[in-house]
């Protein structure tokens, strides 16, 4: 029944994450969102590398204060454990035993053997193996590594971001790793969904340029039906569909949508728009230049919010450029919940994104924040896989964890 409260729909999965930086983390959390036991294993001493990913929490470079870092890892329990170690491969081994899932990022060529896709998969076929790596676990470029500005290259993605008449243009954010790890995220529920029936794990081979070749959904058809590249967006010089200053920012003027071009013209407020010569397509193109420079003028008068209010009542799709401020005021997103506050021991409290999609009957939730380096060694280690307190210090000692 709708909105009637259910358990998280991967309760009782337990996930270890053998990730570093963002692709596989960001796997991590979005199993451990839905509800999944992650632990998060990290290397004694250091820890994840995006510990030291700046910017930070207070501008203070402390591994406990990256703001990648603390949104990538919440709702994860974290442990150090140095599994190139025999001791640490033998705990790694025990973890396992209990696993529903692995995810790891390791280059091909620098992960540790115990961390062998197939002998995994021989020795514990239960399990469901997830590698995300730049290029795929196979293909020459297997072991070449790669930045995001990298992957978004060479997937094609990039040839078709900007102007015609520009360079290319990059995505910012590290945003390639993010969409390997939201289909590594995918691929991995729809395994255990198959687990369900079969009983049997499976590798999963997470390659970040074909999951952004994949969203080229028509260059690709368009090379191969018309022999042709698509190039980028054409120069257009009238000013719609085009980022254009206002007086507070960026917008988005349309000619999109239903209404008269009139409408379009008087909203701006430039008694000059309303010339008969722009009212068809052709004569916007045409006359490109005249009404780039009235938009200009009328944008000018215009506030960003008000322009989306008032474009908006008027059936117009209009946008306009949000900053990080912005998003955190939004009041859509704040009548939608979107955000969560999470209170960190050492970085403090903040409002951190929430989920894009909302399931009926399950309330997202911020569980845990992002564990500090360590945190949990003695409750997994000691409560949950009965070591003592005399092998935990001798562990340590040995640097396996």
């Amino acid at each position: 029944m709708v909105g009637v409260p259910f358990g998280l729909p991967l309760d009782g999965v337990r996930v270890l994450e053998l990730g570093r930086y963002v692709s596989a983390p960001y796997c991590g959390r979005l199993l451990a969102d839905y509800g999944a036991d992650v632990i998060k294993i990290e290397p004694p001493g250091g820890g994840d590398e995006a510990r030291r990913m700046g910017p930070f929490a207070g501008d203070d470079p402390h591994p406990e204060k990256s703001i990648p870092f603390l949104y990538l890892n919440t709702n994860k329990r974290g442990i150090t454990l140095d599994v190139e170690t025999v001791a640490g491969a033998g705990l790694l081994d025990r973890l396992l035993e209990y696993a529903d899932v692995l995810v790891e990022n390791y280059p091909p060529d620098a992960r540790p053997s115990c961390l062998d896709p197939k002998a995994l998969a021989e020795r514990y076929p239960h399990l469901i193996v997830t590698s995300i790596t730049p290029f795929g676990q196979t293909g020459p470029y297997r072991d070449f590594a790669a930045t995001d500005i990298v992957t978004t290259a060479i997937s094609g993605l990039m040839y078709h971001s900007g102007d015609s008449d520009q360079e290319p243009l990059r995505n910012a954010l590290n945003q390639s790793f993010y969409v390997a790890g939201i289909n590594a995220a995918v691929a991995t529920s729809a395994a255990l969904f198959q687990r369900m029936f079969t009983g049997q794990g499976q590798t999963i081979d997470v390659s970040t340029v074909e999951c952004l070749a994949s969203h080229l959904v028509q260059a690709l058809p368009y090379y191969n039906y018309m022999g042709a590249i698509k190039g980028r967006r054409p120069v257009r010089g009238s000013g719609f569909e085009e980022l254009m200053p206002a007086r507070d920012g960026y917008v988005i003027p349309s000619v999109q949508g239903s209404q008269p071009w009139s409408t379009v013209a008087e909203l701006i407020g430039v008694p000059e728009l309303q010339d008969e010569r722009f009212a068809s397509g052709s004569g916007r193109i045409e006359f490109g230049e005249q009404i780039h420079d009235l938009l200009l003028q009328g944008l000018a008068q215009w506030d960003r919010k008000a322009l989306h209010q008032a474009s908006g009542e008027r059936r117009l799709v209009f946008g306009m450029a949000q900053d990080a401020g912005d998003l955190h005021e939004c009041p859509h997103l704040h009548e939608r919940e979107f955000f969560r506050t999470v209170s960190h021991p050492v970085a403090g409290e903040a409002d951190y994104p929430g989920m894009g999609p909302s399931l009926s009957g399950v309330e997202y939730k911020v569980r845990r924040h992002a564990p500090l380096l360590g945190q949990h060694n003695s409750e997994i280690y000691g409560a949950e896989l009965g070591c003592s307190a005399d092998e935990l210090a001798q562990l340590r000692a040995l640097g396996a964890i």
